[in-house]
């Protein structure tokens, strides 16, 4: 589950080995969806989450518990990701990759109309620069807020607000499209 509420477990008193399991458990998959949103490329992402689980747990010693968790992890994995957009071996892997997996609650129909619109709002999203990018991402799918994104950017909130609002703006005119809502 990776919710907006931290768990009431203390990291440091299980091992290096129950804590990485857990923080697997409780953040792998959201850290998974957000380094994807980065990378646009399935196996980076597996690559990245595995570089970063192995940082972690080098450093889970260097918690200190004054910020979430949740946005430690964060952080360690938005870093990680930035260096490897940087890296000329970024540039090596191309993005062909099927971006949504199929639901089976609808008519197909229904669910084909669904997941086109939802392919060319990620595919519009993956277009923005990170720095437009990230903060949606960190907004809409992983549920942070405006003061959690500008502790983990480090950048002013007033910052993380005019980039939320420009990107949006990038968006309507990708898609154009107005159903972006405040």
């Amino acid at each position: 589950m990776d919710g907006n509420l931290e768990m009431p477990i203390s990291i440091h008193s299980l091992s290096r080995d129950e804590a990485i399991e857990w923080i697997m458990d409780e953040y792998g998959e959201g850290l998974k969806r957000f380094i994807y949103m980065y990378v646009k490329n399935r196996t980076q992402t597996d690559d990245l989450f595995q570089d970063i689980l192995l940082v972690v747990y080098q450093k889970l010693d260097t918690y200190e518990g004054r910020a979430l968790l949740k946005n430690w992890l964060y952080q360690i994995t938005a870093n990680k990701c930035k260096d490897y957009l940087r890296s000329p071996f970024h540039r090596l892997f191309i993005w062909k990759e099927d971006l949504l997996e199929k639901g089976t609650d609808s008519t197909p129909e229904r669910e084909y109309l669904l997941d086109e619109r939802k392919r060319a709002v990620i595919e519009a999203i993956l277009e923005l620069p990170v720095k437009y990018r990230e903060v949606l991402i960190l907004q809409y799918y992983m549920e942070f807020s405006i003061q959690e994104m500008s502790d983990l950017l480090k950048t002013n909130p007033s910052t993380i607000k005019t980039r939320i609002m420009r990107a949006k703006e990038k968006l309507k005119l990708l898609l154009k499209e107005d159903f972006l809502h405040e």
